[in-house]
């Protein structure tokens, strides 16, 4: 790792001017009022803006905020009106988390400081520095993906370096002022969205132009990884008005409702699609004991973090209700009721058109 040594001049004047400018431009959001200046709210807000836009938070933070307004009224959520708030913005093992770690809140009262809410689901090194450093203006170093943009800028880090992380934190570290830590990391968050932006930063307009070391067009560029392309078969089984649903245990889509899906599969070619799809579908209808004729007619795609899903649906017809040890019959009409993901969505959308 290397080391930089960060004259006390540099430090006072990159402090200065990042909360000078945060004093005049920051944001207006809602966990930021100063009613929700406690744990519960900052807690709720930082595990959704993990992996998720602000602009997309802000709607599921008020419909969570207006359904549990405090802490003592969330302790009687139950998981699926929790996933049912949280359907759509994805990660959803962030609100399992947040299901257990409320369990555990039930039993003990957690101090606000980085120990203590490492033990609590969920949260890890960034949102435990977040909220010790909102509320109690502790001088932890906050450090997530778009304050990485900002260091790596400013101090021009190689980013395709294997020690890059290890001296990010390093100058960060030394960046994180004693007193009003609480107003500088959320100022470094409203830069990095407003200014110091992925593609198209704004250098003219930054506080920090005279201490930064960025020259636009001079990032070395990160060599892109190739998505994976998988596929996989989802079958729409019903009987009458009912319908076969099963409960997901996979990370992706844990805890949600959807059809019955079979394991997904990767593909590198079309010409493997059929017989791929042939042995996924054969061994699935073998596991259960379901005897049908293959149609691959319908197919939906949906693009997850890391993979491309084709998605082929099997309609099947009953004459009598069967029996499945791992899948539940639900009445059409109470599927709104079940917690899903978009991907359940969009199988809706194909079998129920």
């Amino acid at each position: 790792m290397e080391y930089y040594h960060i004259k006390k001049e540099f430090k006072t004047a990159w402090q200065k001017k990042i909360l000078q400018w945060y004093s005049k431009n920051k944001r207006d959001l809602p966990w930021r009022q100063k009613k929700n200046q406690q744990f519960y709210n900052i807690w709720i807000s930082e595990v959704m803006l993990q992996q998720t836009t602000v602009k997309t938070v802000i709607p599921y933070y008020d419909k969570f905020l207006k359904k549990w307004p405090n802490l003592e009224t969330f302790f009687n959520a139950s998981l699926d009106e929790i996933l049912l708030v949280w359907q759509g913005m994805g990660y959803y093992q962030r609100a399992k988390n947040l299901y257990l770690a409320k369990e555990i809140l039930k039993k003990e009262k957690i101090n606000i400081n980085l120990e203590d809410l490492k033990k609590l689901p969920g949260i890890g090194d960034y949102v435990s520095s977040a909220i010790c450093a909102i509320l109690v203006d502790q001088n932890c170093t906050v450090i997530d993906g778009n304050i990485k943009r900002i260091i790596t800028r400013a101090f021009n880090l190689d980013k395709n370096k294997p020690n890059v992380e290890k001296n990010i934190k390093n100058i960060a570290t030394k960046l994180t002022p004693i007193k009003n830590n609480r107003f500088y990391c959320q100022a470094l968050m409203d830069m990095a969205n407003l200014i110091c932006k992925n593609k198209t930063p704004d250098c003219l307009a930054c506080p920090v132009k005279i201490e930064c070391s960025y020259k636009v067009n001079t990032e070395p560029k990160i060599k892109k990884r190739l998505v994976k392309r998988k596929l996989g078969v989802t079958y729409f089984i019903k009987f009458k008005d009912y319908v076969l649903l099963q409960r997901s245990e996979g990370r992706i889509l844990e805890n949600l409702y959807c059809f019955p899906i079979t394991r997904f599969v990767e593909v590198n070619n079309e010409l493997e699609e059929q017989p791929l799809l042939k042995a996924i579908a054969d061994n699935w209808q073998k596991i259960n004991s379901i005897t049908h004729n293959h149609v691959f007619s319908k197919f939906v795609k949906h693009t997850f973090s890391h993979f491309h899903l084709k998605l082929f649906i099997i309609e099947i017809n009953l004459k009598r209700k069967k029996r499945f040890a791992n899948f539940e019959w639900v009445l059409k009409k109470d599927i709104v009721n079940k917690p899903s993901s978009v991907l359940m969505k969009k199988i809706q959308e194909e079998v129920f058109c």
